[in-house]
């Protein structure tokens, strides 16, 4: 296998060694046995605002809803796609038809068995809702072979992206019952009593603004290959799982501390080194790298003109930002890449146009752009207090340049129907992480967050057409640096550098696998030394 490929992963299995960075598990752990049942109290930063992960990209439906629903796919560890409910998976030698081979014998949580006709309703329904159900445009028709195999055949050749896009918990592929699939064909219009899929916890209750329960599905049946992050044998110990919603840090912090909740999301690297000096408490640094970036309206207002993008390019200093944003220096990091510094595709491509908050190139392009003191708008989510900060500095550094930058910030929901408003929306940011590059065509088609301020480009679209052919690593890495030298070209977002997040535990939580360290909250083989 190649070098490169195999050194990036040794750098994201490097975050998951025990113990968890920033804290020190008891000397007996490996002597001491799992202990089956008990609930698992998480002090959640962010509440559902819908049922349906299918179609959206928003938080917190990975860290619950992956908790809940599986797909034919999933990440494991080195965060490449591993078969989840698929048994096997192949493609024929041009890559035009897929087959996946299911898993027998997996219920759903009504009791009903998985089949091939839940999973063809699932990815058609997820085709239609989901942002990056784009990606299967090419599709032309399913073919069952009985009950436990379904075969995708496509009109030109399909990659091994694919099985990445189904598996990414960002908007996972996930498979419910076909009658719910067919029932609720719009997006976001599934209702809380039919979230039925097949994982190792069911939902038993939501109440807006409280808390989400979940119970063990007693009749969950789990893969026989080792563990392996969200697939692999997955061993479920704890019985009940209620997300308490929480939405300041400083009273998650607070219910930790007084032993209410056992583990807390989301918490600023400030508290890294009081927490770790707290006798019972583990802070655990949570990667990969999630990228700090800036998104704009493409088709209306100041930023559609792209010598205006330019200029916010130039002006941002990302090293000011992550120096704003983190106090704990190992929680951020400056690099050039649209892709973390874990991911085998990271590369220098465009660095000259990396942002370097050069005020002089900045005015130049404001200038060409015959830009006259408009206002900017940049639209954050109130309670989001790193993205509150990171724009707070953008807008600092955009003033400098003399554009007239105003911070605006939003309730979720708002912002989320903002975002999509091509006569109001200017720049919002948010944090992500795209291992692969594929996984950005969903968002850079013209398409997301709306086609009324979507971005789109005729060479992109074709780099993303190899990408989605391609199967040969090397030859996706020449495509993955041309998209990125054509993102900094074209300004399709601002890289503002790299942070990673922390969650916080008490020292009863074990976690042998050190899923905690890995993306967003995988619970299966935790359990609670009590």
């Amino acid at each position: 296998m190649n070098k490169t490929l195999n050194s990036k992963r040794r750098k994201i299995l490097s975050l998951i060694t025990i113990p968890a960075f920033g804290g020190i598990l008891p000397k007996n752990l490996f002597a001491q046995s799992p202990k089956s049942g008990g609930t698992l109290n998480i002090g959640l930063h962010i509440d559902l605002l819908h049922y349906d992960w299918q179609s959206t990209v928003a938080h917190p439906f990975p860290h619950v809803f992956g908790n809940i629903f599986e797909g034919l796919t999933a990440f494991g560890k080195d965060f490449t796609a591993v078969p989840e409910l698929a048994e096997s998976i192949e493609s024929s030698p041009d890559g035009k038809r897929w087959s996946f081979k299911l898993r027998q014998g997996v219920l759903f949580h009504n009791g009903k068995e998985m089949g091939a006709e839940d999973v063809q309703a699932s990815i058609e329904r997820w085709r239609k809702v989901g942002p990056k159900g784009t990606i299967l445009k090419n599709l032309e028709r399913y073919e069952s072979i009985g009950k436990y195999e379904l075969r995708l055949h496509f009109k030109e050749t399909m990659g091994h992206f694919l099985l990445l896009a189904f598996g990414s918990d960002e908007n996972k592929m996930v498979v419910m019952p076909k009658e719910v699939a067919e029932k609720y064909p719009e997006a976001t219009k599934i209702p809380k009593n039919e979230v039925i899929g097949t994982g190792p916890f069911q939902l038993i209750e939501h109440k807006p603004d409280q808390f989400i329960k979940l119970k063990k599905f007693d009749k969950y049946k789990a893969r026989n290959d080792a563990p392996n992050y969200q697939s692999g044998k997955k061993v479920i110990w704890i019985e009940e799982i209620v997300f308490w919603i929480v939405e300041q840090n400083t009273t998650r912090i607070a219910g930790l501390e007084t032993g209410e909740y056992d583990l807390i999301t989301e918490i600023p690297d400030t508290e890294f080194n009081r927490l770790s000096s707290i006798k019972n408490l583990i802070p655990v640094k949570n990667g990969p790298g999630a990228l700090l970036y800036m998104m704009f309206n493409h088709k209306k207002g100041p930023t559609s003109n792209i010598d205006v993008r330019r200029a916010i390019q130039a002006a941002i200093n990302p090293t000011e930002i992550i120096g704003a944003v983190v106090s704990n220096k190992s929680f951020g990091v400056v690099n050039p890449s649209i892709f973390p510094p874990e991911s085998p595709y990271n590369n220098t491509e465009g660095r000259d146009k990396f942002s370097t908050g050069n005020i002089n190139k900045a005015k130049e392009f404001l200038k060409k752009a015959n830009y006259n003191n408009e206002e900017i708008k940049l639209q954050v989510i109130s309670t989001n207090a790193v993205n509150v900060r990171v724009l707070t500095t953008v807008a600092e550094q955009l003033k400098r340049a003399g554009i007239n930058a105003t911070v605006v910030k939003l309730d979720r929901a708002t912002w989320q129907a903002k975002r999509r408003d091509g006569e109001y929306l200017n720049i919002y940011n948010s944090t992500g992480y795209w291992i692969d590059p594929s996984l950005y065509e969903p968002e850079f088609n013209g398409t997301f967050p709306s086609t009324e301020v979507g971005f789109k480009n005729s060479d992109v679209d074709k780099v993303f057409a190899g990408l989605s052919r391609e199967t040969s690593f090397q030859k996706r890495l020449v495509l993955g640096k041309e998209l990125q030298k054509l993102f900094y070209d074209q300004v399709a977002l601002v890289n503002m550098g790299y942070i990673y997040r922390m969650i916080v535990k008490n020292n009863k939580v074990m976690d042998p696998e050190g899923n905690l360290a890995l993306g967003n909250l995988t619970l299966n083989g935790v359990w609670i030394n009590k």
